[in-house]
């Protein structure tokens, strides 16, 4: 499929849609974190025993915690959202977006999950597979080069939707 037939998503829009999928996971992790596992009283340590060592490395081992959970909860619902019939995850049909295959089909499950599983690449690397898209002309990030997708505009109709 020529890339010029595509709609390709504005960058902004895969932003947005990453913050409005990211923020409620994030949150909701947070909240079991400092309701049921003693974040509130870690916080609490560190900000009045700041200069502890102690204090600070429990919280980043916990913020790291909530990082690192809160990820892996959004990969593993990328998972799921983007192999579905609507191709898309909440953020990414809000922004009117949608990710699709090389030749334009829609992901199977095994390939959502190999797409999104290279996102742990983009991620480990100081984020630098995802600032990619800021910067590639086809606004691909290296997840999306290594698994053949691309993200493009919902008005984009798949081989099987034109039929």
């Amino acid at each position: 499929m020529q890339t010029s037939q595509l709609i390709l998503a504005d960058r902004q829009k895969r932003f947005f849609a990453y913050l409005i999928d990211i923020l409620p996971i994030f949150m909701l992790i947070l909240g079991v974190f400092y309701f049921f596992l003693g974040f509130d009283e870690v916080i609490e340590q560190y900000y009045n025993r700041g200069d502890d060592v102690g204090a600070r490395t429990e919280f980043l081992k916990q913020r790291n915690w909530i990082r690192d959970i809160s990820f892996f909860v959004w990969l593993v619902y990328c998972i799921f959202m983007e192999s579905s019939g609507k191709q898309a995850t909440l953020g990414k049909m809000a922004m009117g977006i949608k990710v699709i295959k090389e030749d334009g089909r829609r992901m199977s499950w095994s390939e959502s999950f190999s797409r999104n599983l290279s996102k742990l690449i983009s991620y480990y690397v100081f984020f630098l597979g995802f600032i990619w898209i800021f910067f590639d002309r086809k606004k691909q990030g290296w997840h999306d080069k290594m698994n053949k997708t691309f993200v493009v505009d919902k008005k984009y109709k798949t081989p099987d939707q034109q039929a």
